[in-house]
C-alpha cells in the first residue's frame, strides 16, 4: 500500500464515501471529513499531503480555506472540486494556491490523475530541497 495519504474533504457524505472507496481501491490512505475543524485537525497531524476539497463546506468556501492549510502546511496541494464557473472565482483559488480545479459533475480519471501528479510534485520538490540543502544559510558556531 502506498504512504500517500489523501484527504476529502467533501459536503456530500455519499460522494466522499465514493471518492474515499475509490482512492482506497487504489491504494491510497484515505481519510474524510466533514467539517472545518475535522479538516484542519487532520492537516495539522502532518500526515495529509493532498486534499480533495469541496467548493464550500459550512459555509466556508474553498478560496477562504485553502490559505489556512497553506500556512499551517506550506507543502501541502489542494485539489478543488467545484460546481461554480466564473472567472473571479477561477482567479481567487489559483490565487489563493491550489494545485488543480476539477469541475462538477466529477470525473474519477480526470481526478485521480490531479492526485498522481499532485503527489509527484511533492516528490519533486521534496528532493529539490535535499539537493540544494547546502544553499540554506545555517547559524555558524562562535
Amino acid at each position: 500500500m502506498k504512504s500517500e495519504m489523501v484527504l476529502i474533504a467533501y459536503k456530500d457524505d455519499l460522494w466522499a464515501r465514493s471518492l474515499s472507496t475509490y482512492f482506497h481501491s487504489l491504494g491510497y490512505r484515505v481519510e474524510s471529513a466533514t467539517s472545518v475543524s475535522e479538516m484542519i485537525r487532520r492537516i495539522r497531524s502532518g500526515k495529509v499531503q493532498v486534499v480533495l476539497l469541496d467548493d464550500e463546506i459550512e459555509g466556508v468556501e474553498a478560496c477562504d480555506l485553502v490559505p489556512i492549510f497553506k500556512k499551517i502546511n506550506p507543502r501541502i496541494q489542494v485539489i478543488v472540486i467545484s460546481s461554480a464557473e466564473s472567472i473571479g472565482l477561477v482567479k481567487r483559488l489559483r490565487g489563493a494556491g491550489i494545485f488543480y480545479q476539477a469541475m462538477k459533475p466529477v470525473d474519477l480519471e480526470e481526478v485521480r490523475s490531479a492526485v498522481r501528479c499532485a503527489f509527484e510534485k511533492i516528490e519533486r520538490e521534496s528532493g529539490r530541497e535535499g539537493f540544494f540543502s547546502f544553499l540554506i544559510p545555517k547559524m555558524v558556531p562562535t
